[in-house]
C-alpha cells in the first residue's frame, strides 16, 4: 500500500528529516518513473516493486541526518539512483553526483533528472575507478558489496577531511579491514544502527573519515 503524505512525513520525522509536500510529490513521481522503467530494464528486484517508497526511498532518506548542510556528495554505483535521487529531492541544499557504469541505467537517471528538474544532480556514466577524483565532502555507497572490494574506489573520491557514508546490512560479515583502512588513511568515526520506519528493515550506517 502506498503511504500518504502524513504517514510518510511522520516516518521521515522519526529519521530527523522534515519533508515538505512538494518533496513528497517529487518522490512519488520518481517512484512511478522507477516502476515504469523497471518493466524494460532491471533497476530493482521484482519483489521490491510494491515497496519502492516504504523501503528503497525511506532507506535512502535515513542517511539525510548524517549529511551536513551544503555538502557536495557523490553516490557511487547508484544503480537506479538510490540513495542519491531521494536525498537530492529531500535535501535541496546538497549537490549530488550520481556515478553509474551501466549505460541503460544512466539513460534512466538522466531521464529522472530532466523530468523532475533536479538541477542539483549530475550523472557520470563511468566506472568509479576510471573517473578523476571528485573531491566530495560525502561519498555514499548503498549495499554495493564488501568493504575490501569497494573502499579503494570510494576513498579516491573523498576530499582530504571528507567522509564516506556506507549503507550496510548489520548481519553481513565483513572480515578484518583494519589494515586496508590504515593503508587508505581512513578511520571509522561513527556506526549507527536503526530499524527503518515503515519497512522495519534493520540498517547500519558506517561513517569513515579520510585523513
Amino acid at each position: 500500500m502506498t503511504p500518504d503524505f502524513r504517514s510518510f512525513s511522520a516516518a521521515c520525522a522519526d529519521l530527523g528529516l522534515e519533508l515538505t509536500e512538494d518533496s513528497f510529490a517529487l518522490l512519488r513521481r520518481y517512484a512511478d518513473l522507477l516502476l515504469d522503467w523497471n518493466q524494460r530494464i532491471s533497476l530493482i528486484s521484482r519483489k521490491d516493486i510494491d515497496r519502492i517508497l516504504t523501503y528503497h526511498i525511506i532507506d535512502s532518506l535515513a542517511a539525510a541526518q548524517l549529511i551536513p548542510a551544503g555538502s557536495r556528495c557523490s553516490d557511487i554505483g547508484t544503480g537506479a539512483g538510490l540513495p542519491g535521487i531521494p536525498l537530492a529531492i529531500a535535501r535541496p541544499d546538497i549537490r549530488m553526483v550520481l556515478v553509474e557504469s551501466t549505460k541503460k541505467k544512466c539513460l534512466f537517471l538522466n531521464h529522472c533528472v530532466a523530468t523532475l528538474e533536479l538541477n542539483s544532480l549530475e550523472v557520470l556514466s563511468d566506472r568509479a575507478e576510471s573517473l578523476p577524483p571528485l573531491a566530495c565532502d560525502i561519498v555514499l555507497s548503498r549495499l554495493t558489496g564488501p568493504l575490501r572490494r569497494t573502499l579503494k574506489s570510494l576513498a579516491r573520491h573523498s576530499r582530504p577531511g571528507g567522509s564516506i557514508l556506507l549503507f550496510k546490512n548489520p548481519s553481513a560479515a565483513e572480515g578484518p579491514v583494519g589494515p586496508l583502512l590504515q593503508k587508505l588513511g581512513l578511520t571509522i568515526t561513527r556506526a549507527l544502527d536503526l530499524v527503518l520506519p515503515l519497512s522495519r528493515v534493520p540498517r547500519r550506517f558506517l561513517i569513515l573519515r579520510r585523513g
